[in-house]
């Protein structure tokens, strides 16, 4: 998701459930493997969480920055950039306790998508403010449905058997999301020692376009090894709670795609 998390964590996690195949007796009994069914499910319950909080935070921001030309003296609140800070590095503790310790994805992965909600409805609002200058409803809007449009048209494309990852493929995407990762730990680290380097996040030149076209990119790839590890955690017949992990991931690589198609559209729009 989002600069700081650009690569999904979640899909390691099956690798380690394939050493803890249930027995033939577990298998038959109700309730006790990963199902298609139950991962679409939990899938639906956090993304539902995070539209809710999302909105419940969006909401107000929106409607102050829109009156703020009739009213000079409106200022944003200031606990917008502690919400949006603490929402990541809350994310990234979720994720890291998801990661080790998956047996409890089906109670933290509904916290994470709480702080993703908060997280997801303050950089709705920053980013464009960061390229445009002014809250966009519309913007937020177009963003949603492209990030739909994309998800769809990979699951079809997975599901028609036309994209497949490979082995080789599958590392190419994991090099590049760490390499992903490790430029933007480098952009925070010096950014408090005063060196200056080139923010692709920030600049809206055509590098700085391209640069994020790149990002969109890549998390509309790894939504591909997020289906890929969901089937296969199904065939091999995982334990129940690696619906919610399968869930989990889903919604982390969403809110990543989500807030990268928000940032390619604000930096196109600012440059008309």
């Amino acid at each position: 998701m989002s600069m700081l998390r650009s690569r999904n964590p979640a899909m390691g996690v099956f690798e380690q459930a394939r050493d803890e195949r249930l027995s033939h007796d577990d298998i038959l009994a109700k309730g006790k493997v990963m199902t298609l069914n139950g991962t679409v499910t939990a899938t639906a319950i956090l993304l539902s969480i995070v539209a809710v909080v999302a909105m419940l935070v969006y909401a107000p921001l929106a409607k102050g920055l829109s009156g703020a030309a009739a009213n000079p003296g409106y200022a944003l609140p200031g606990w917008l950039f502690p919400a949006m800070i603490g929402s990541l590095i809350g994310g990234v503790v979720f994720s890291l306790i998801i990661y080790f310790k998956p047996k409890t994805a089906p109670i933290v992965a509904p916290l994470h998508a709480v702080v993703e909600g908060v997280f997801v409805g303050t950089v709705s609002v920053i980013i464009p403010l960061q390229f445009l200058g002014a809250a966009s409803v519309s913007l937020v809007i177009q963003a949603m449905l492209a990030t739909l449009a994309i998800t769809a048209g990979m699951l079809i494309g997975y599901a028609t058997g036309v994209l497949r990852v490979g082995a080789f493929m599958r590392k190419v995407i994991i090099t590049a999301t760490m390499g992903l990762v490790l430029y933007s730990l480098a952009l925070v680290l010096l950014s408090f020692t005063g060196i200056n380097m080139w923010n692709g996040y920030a600049s809206t030149g055509i590098m700085g376009i391209g640069f994020t076209g790149l990002c969109v990119v890549l998390a509309s790839l790894f939504l591909l090894l997020d289906f890929q590890y969901i089937e296969a955690g199904i065939a091999n017949r995982a334990p129940k709670y690696m619906e919610w992990v399968g869930a989990w991931g889903l919604m982390v690589t969403l809110v990543w795609l989500y807030i990268e198609v928000l940032r390619l559209l604000a930096k196109l729009q600012s440059r008309d």
